[in-house]
């Protein structure tokens, strides 16, 4: 397998606008076992990973009853 000769931050980048125009997460174009494809997959999730840092515990769905 060629490794991508996109640097990582462009393939992130990708993975985001996909997200942001609406594209499914199975849009990635990368082979699934590929760098790139983790790489596309972090950049589509990053929105998702963000607001969870950003909002506190006590107010996330996710959270256990414990972080209250």
């Amino acid at each position: 397998m060629t490794p991508s000769i996109r640097s990582p931050a462009a393939i992130s980048d990708e993975g985001r606008h996909a997200r942001d125009r609406g594209d499914p997460i199975t849009a990635n174009p990368y082979p699934a076992d590929s760098e790139s494809w983790a790489t596309w997959d972090r950049g589509y999730r990053m929105p998702d990973e963000q607001a969870r840092a950003a909002t506190p515990a006590a107010v996330r769905e996710d959270a256990p009853p414990e972080a209250s």
